[in-house]
């Protein structure tokens, strides 16, 4: 049976935050949105992070409570559920900009990494963020892309194999693309003292190779993934709430477990997710995937948050 929270459960709560230090409140402001999840199954529905969030700052939260006629802890308690979910809407947001299809771009999206560091590291670093160097294979890509450099200079995916043939030759990008675009800056990929192997670029879009170890630089990231086939980069998909993401890595759960990304938080497929899949969720929370496994959305093998993120950051009708 689903758990309720009454006016009295929520007093506790609100006791237990107001006497612990910042770490419990932590805490317990996730078990708030777990007994808020519980809470609105059974008022028929709950919003999304994003809903949560615009509801959260347009102060909307508090009137509609008093009309459902909550108790006045509940009602702060809801406050504080619906705050906690607005933050975790905008926590580890990329301030990633897309080059959009309309504008006469690839729908890809594109930002620079948090940190200085050499070529190799800052490779690695996008491909942990689901991502890759940007691969710049056009003249409006490079302008685009480019111009986040700011007025300082980002790595690009591009590199030359050590040792592969003279300098200027054999250039290569990270995805395997084929090398039919340059923009080299003068003197051009001269590789000076043989050691210039990677590439960067300024804000003006012309590209300078560099030694990958002793000169560090942000790294400029691209993210053009379309692991559901659907036309659409995934990247894109995830930012508005349309693929779930439960580990933020920027990687669809789908295709990290090899499930449909249709649906995947439509435990009983009814071709939507409500308070029947919440429920779900709840009630054969910590058991067996194997006995149930309608309640492992992300298929790996264990019933917990992860599949609780996917039923509430999918809310409303299969698409």
């Amino acid at each position: 049976m689903t758990p309720s929270l009454d006016h009295r459960g929520a007093a506790r709560i609100l006791d237990i935050a107001e006497s612990r230090g910042s770490r419990s409140a932590a805490l317990v402001g996730f078990a708030v949105i777990l007994l808020l999840a519980a809470h609105a199954a059974a008022r028929g529905g709950f919003p999304s992070s994003a809903q949560a969030a615009a509801m959260y700052s347009a102060g909307a939260y508090p009137a509609l409570a008093a009309q459902a006629g909550e108790s006045p802890e509940m009602k702060r308690l809801m406050a504080i559920g619906v705050a906690a979910a607005a933050m975790t809407a905008g926590a580890g947001a990329q301030d990633a900009v897309q080059w959009r299809v309309e504008d006469g771009g690839n729908g890809h999206w594109y930002a620079t990494t948090d940190a200085s560091v050499v070529w190799g590291e800052a490779r690695a670093r996008c491909e942990t963020l689901g991502g890759h160097l940007a691969t710049l294979t056009s003249l409006q890509e490079n302008q685009f892309a480019a111009a986040l450099a700011g007025n300082g200079t980002v790595w690009i995916g591009a590199f030359q194999p050590p040792n592969s043939c003279e300098p200027g030759c054999d250039w290569r990008w990270v995805t395997g693309e084929p090398w039919s675009f340059e923009a080299w800056a003068p003197p051009g990929a001269n590789d000076f003292g043989g050691i210039e192997d990677v590439a960067e670029t300024y804000a003006s879009g012309g590209w300078n190779d560099m030694p990958d170890s002793g000169w560090l630089r942000k790294g400029l990231i691209e993210w053009s993934a379309d692991c559901n086939a659907d036309g659409i980069v995934d990247f894109g998909q995830i930012r508005a709430g349309e693929l779930a993401d439960a580990n933020a890595n920027n990687i669809p759960d789908c295709c990290e477990v090899g499930t449909a990304c249709d649906c995947p938080g439509d435990t009983n497929r009814d071709g939507a997710i409500d308070g029947i899949d919440l429920a779900t969720v709840l009630t054969r929370w910590g058991q067996s995937a194997a006995k149930f496994p309608e309640a492992d959305c992300n298929r790996d093998g264990v019933i917990d948050g992860s599949d609780l993120a996917i039923v509430l950051g999918s809310w409303g009708a299969c698409p």
